[in-house]
């Protein structure tokens, strides 16, 4: 019968001599004192093979593997059965975290941004209507950005779930073209002041006394050029005076050294322009049409 336990150890003259318990728990079996002392290894390997009894028994009654007492209640399991559950699991288990781990990440790179790439996006391929839109209203814009933005800019475009990006440059100055409610947006954050500054020029800015406020504000706060807050200083002192007719149909156009700014209200019949001269001095001529011309003689007149 083959051994089942290495139960008990039994102490004689400071040695140790273990006995074998029988399979059937009723006999105990002296290992002789000669084989512990000379071939210690051949003690693990028969501790070895009871375990490896032990589990198997277990396996086979749907018990523990390391219980003591065999509770034969189970429906035995067939060895097999349990090879054909846990070796599939297991497989499968090292075979998903392999290909997890090897699985290539999809990222698109983002291609150069430039006005004939966008048209290019457009045309590629059949779009959703949304993001067909998205990249009219991205051409539109981009066309008018100064070349400090156009230069160095990253486009992300995200509309109705699709998503593009461009990039010229390092992409410093962030440009997002978005879809919401059925209207398209386009928004600038410039990378400084200096293409802040620049995109001043890019489209006419609403002509009143509080947006000409606004931009001279703006100047000051991101240290922008000198030449043209002093010519804005100078509008603001200026453009009040004039009749309201001629303030709301009139085109301004402020240059001062390398930046213009431009501001517009209805139609802008009357032309009005900023600029230093040859000598440094800051001029403000107006060009009125109509009858904006009589109305500025009294109302500049009453005003000064």
């Amino acid at each position: 019968m083959a051994a089942k336990a290495l139960a008990t150890m039994k102490e004689d003259s400071d040695l140790l001599e273990p006995f074998l318990l029988d399979e059937d728990y009723r006999e105990h079996k002296l290992v002789r004192r000669s084989s512990y002392q000379k071939k210690p290894g051949e003690l693990l390997l028969l501790n070895f093979a009871v375990l490896w009894h032990n589990i198997k028994s277990g396996i086979k009654y749907n018990v523990s593997c390391f219980s003591h007492k065999h509770t034969m209640t189970g429906p035995p399991l067939k060895r097999s059965t349990w090879v054909l559950i846990l070796v599939p699991s297991i497989l499968l288990t090292i075979g998903g975290m392999w290909v997890w781990r090897n699985l290539p990440i999809a990222v698109a790179d983002p291609k150069n941004l430039t006005v004939a790439t966008l048209l290019e996006a457009k045309k590629s391929k059949p779009l959703c209507g949304a993001m067909e839109k998205c990249l009219d209203k991205a051409i539109k814009e981009f066309i008018l950005e100064p070349d400090i933005v156009k230069e160095n800019a990253k486009m992300i475009l995200e509309c109705n779930g699709t998503r593009k990006e461009f990039v010229s440059g390092k992409g410093g100055n962030y440009i997002e073209v978005f879809w919401v409610d059925g209207q398209t947006y386009y928004t600038v954050k410039e990378a400084n002041s200096k293409a802040r500054m620049a995109r001043l020029g890019r489209q006419p800015l609403p002509l009143s006394l509080a947006s000409i406020l606004n931009v001279y504000q703006e100047l000051a706060s991101h240290e922008g050029s000198e030449d043209l807050r002093q010519c804005l200083n100078k509008t603001i002192e200026e453009f009040p005076k004039e009749p309201s007719d001629v303030q709301k149909n009139a085109k301004l156009v402020v240059s001062c050294g390398e930046n213009n700014v431009i501001f517009c209200s209805a139609a802008g019949k009357n032309e009005i322009t900023v600029y230093k001269d040859m000598h440094g001095k800051i001029e403000f001529n107006v060009k009125y049409t109509g009858w904006a011309w009589w109305a500025s003689l009294f109302t500049r007149r009453q005003v000064k």
